[in-house]
């Protein structure tokens, strides 16, 4: 059995874009999120580490300070929008 299938421009285009876009979010996207959990890990685990030897060293003020910086920087910086996507930064003040 020869069974062909006819397709119209509109969806050969639509199917083009759909693998445009999955390689953008393979090329592009995924590393830049890859990178903000990494920024987000870091200024945790500094905030953490700062916050659990600030009792003992309250020489450790300034540490604990640019950690917050650094968490505060990296949450403004928010999500990135993405192609029709509806992520937003979204910072409490």
């Amino acid at each position: 059995m020869n069974t062909k299938m006819v397709l119209d421009r509109e969806s050969v285009d639509r199917m083009i874009l759909v693998g445009m876009d999955a390689d953008r979010y393979q090329t592009q996207v995924i590393p830049d999120l890859l990178r903000r959990i990494g920024d987000l890990t870091r200024a945790l685990q500094d905030i953490i580490e700062a916050v659990e030897t600030a009792p003992q060293k309250p020489s450790l003020q300034d540490r604990l300070g640019a950690a917050s910086r650094a968490a505060r920087q990296v949450l403004e910086a928010g999500v990135p929008k993405t192609k029709g996507g509806s992520h937003e930064s979204q910072t409490a003040g």
